[in-house]
C-alpha cells in the first residue's frame, strides 16, 4: 500500500474549505466502500473535505491504480518466471534422484555379482593351490620311492654279483677236481678249501656253504651233483639278473612318465593359478571401484534429497508469499477501482 500512502501524502498537503458541488454526496459513496483498506478511504475523504479538486483526485486514482496494476502484472510476471525454474529445478532434481537411484541399485547388484564370483575364483584358487600341493607331494614320494627301489636294485645286483662270481670260480675248481679224481674220493683239504672259499665269498651261513660243508662223502659223484645243483643256481642267478635289469629298466621307464604326468599337470595347473589370481586380482579392482562410485552416489543421493526438499519447501513458501500478496494486492485494486470509478462519474456528472 506504498503508492497510496504516498498519494495521502500528496493529499494531506491540499487544504481548501470550499468544496466543490456534488462532493458531500461523493464523500458519503465513498465511506460507503466496503473494504479493509479504510487508511485509502480516509485519505480521499480527507483530500475531498479539504477541498480538494474532484478532477485532480481522479487522476491520482487513475495513476495509482495503474500503478497498481503494473506492479501486479509485473509480479505475475516475476512469478511465472520463478515458479517455472523452481518447477523445472525440481522436475530435474527428481530426474536426477531416479537416476542415482537405479544406479545405485545396478551397482549393488554388480557388486553382489562380484562377490559372487570372487568367492567362486578363491574356491578354483584353493582347488588348484591344493592340487599343486598334492603334485608336490606325489612327486617327492615318487622320488624316494624311486631312490629306495634303485639303491635295493643296486644291492641285489650286487649281491647276485657277488653269488655268481663265487659260483663261476667254485664250479671250475670243482670240475678239475672231478677230472683229475675221477673214481677216488677227495681228500678232507680239497674239501675244506671249497668250503672255505664259499665261506668267504658267500658267507658262512649261505645255503651252497652250509651243503658243501654237510656233505659227509666227498666223492666224484657228490662232487657232480654239487656241480650239478650249484649250475642250476648260476644259471638261476643269471636269469634273476637279467629280471632285475629288465624290472629296473621298466621301473625307470615308469618313473620317468610319472614325473612327466606330474609336470604337464603341474604347467596346466600353475597356468590356470595364474589365469585365476589375475582374474582375482582385476575383480577385486572391480569391486573396489564399485565401492568408491556406490559411496560417490550415496552422498549424491543425500545431497540431492535434501536439496529436493529445501527447493520444495522453499517453492511452497513462495507459492504461499505470492498468494498472500497477490490477494492483498488484488483487494487493494479493487477498492481503488470502486473509489476511481465513484470520483470518476462525479466529475463526468459534473462538468
Amino acid at each position: 500500500m506504498k503508492a497510496i500512502l504516498i498519494l495521502g501524502l500528496l493529499v494531506f498537503g491540499i487544504s481548501a474549505v470550499e468544496l466543490e458541488a456534488g462532493v458531500p454526496i461523493l464523500l458519503k459513496e465513498i465511506k460507503a466502500i466496503k473494504t479493509d483498506h479504510t487508511d485509502f478511504t480516509f485519505l480521499l475523504d480527507l483530500e475531498l473535505s479539504q477541498g480538494g479538486k474532484v478532477s485532480e483526485v481522479v487522476a491520482l486514482v487513475g495513476d495509482l491504480l495503474e500503478q497498481m496494476k503494473r506492479d501486479q502484472l509485473n509480479d505475475d510476471l516475476e512469478y511465472a518466471h520463478r515458479t517455472t525454474t523452481l518447477g523445472l529445478d525440481i522436475e530435474w532434481l527428481v530426474i536426477v534422484l531416479r537416476n542415482l537411484t537405479k544406479e545405485r541399485q545396478d551397482k549393488n547388484n554388480q557388486l553382489s555379482e562380484v562377490n559372487q564370483v570372487l568367492v567362486g575364483l578363491q574356491l578354483q584358487l584353493d582347488a588348484l593351490t591344493e592340487q599343486l600341493n598334492i603334485l608336490n607331494g606325489k612327486e617327492e614320494q615318487l622320488r624316494q620311492t624311486r631312490a629306495q627301489e634303485a639303491a635295493s636294485y643296486q644291492a641285489r645286483q650286487e649281491n647276485n654279483s657277488k653269488v655268481l662270481a663265487a659260483l663261476n670260480e667254485i664250479i671250475p675248481k670243482l670240475q678239475v677236481a672231478v677230472f683229475d679224481q675221477e673214481g677216488k674220493s677227495l681228500l678232507q683239504t680239497e674239501q675244506f678249501e671249497i668250503v672255505e672259499k664259499i665261506k668267504r665269498e658267500l658267507g658262512h651261513n649261505h645255503p651252497i656253504a652250509i651243503m658243501v660243508a654237510l656233505t659227509t662223502k666227498f666223492d666224484v659223484s657228490t662232487v657232480k651233483r654239487i656241480i650239478d645243483k650249484l649250475e642250476h643256481i648260476r644259471n638261476a642267478v643269471v636269469a634273476l639278473m637279467q629280471q632285475e635289469d629288465e624290472q629296473e629298466t621298466q621301473s625307470q621307464i615308469t618313473f620317468q612318465t610319472q614325473i612327466q604326468e606330474i609336470a604337464e599337470l603341474r604347467e596346466k595347473f600353475s597356468k590356470d593359478f595364474e589365469v585365476t589370481s589375475q582374474l582375482i586380482k582385476k575383480r577385486t579392482n572391480d569391486k573396489v571401484l564399485l565401492e568408491k562410485r556406490l559411496t560417490i552416489i550415496n552422498r549424491d543421493l543425500s545431497l540431492t534429497e535434501q536439496l529436493l526438499i529445501q527447493t520444495r519447501e522453499y517453492k511452497e513458501q513462495y507459492d504461499a508469499a505470492y498468494a498472500v500478496r497477490k490477494g492483498k494486492r488484488i483487494s487493494e485494486i479493487k477498492t481503488v477501482q470502486q473509489a476511481y470509478d465513484l470520483v470518476d462519474n462525479h466529475a463526468k456528472k459534473h462538468k
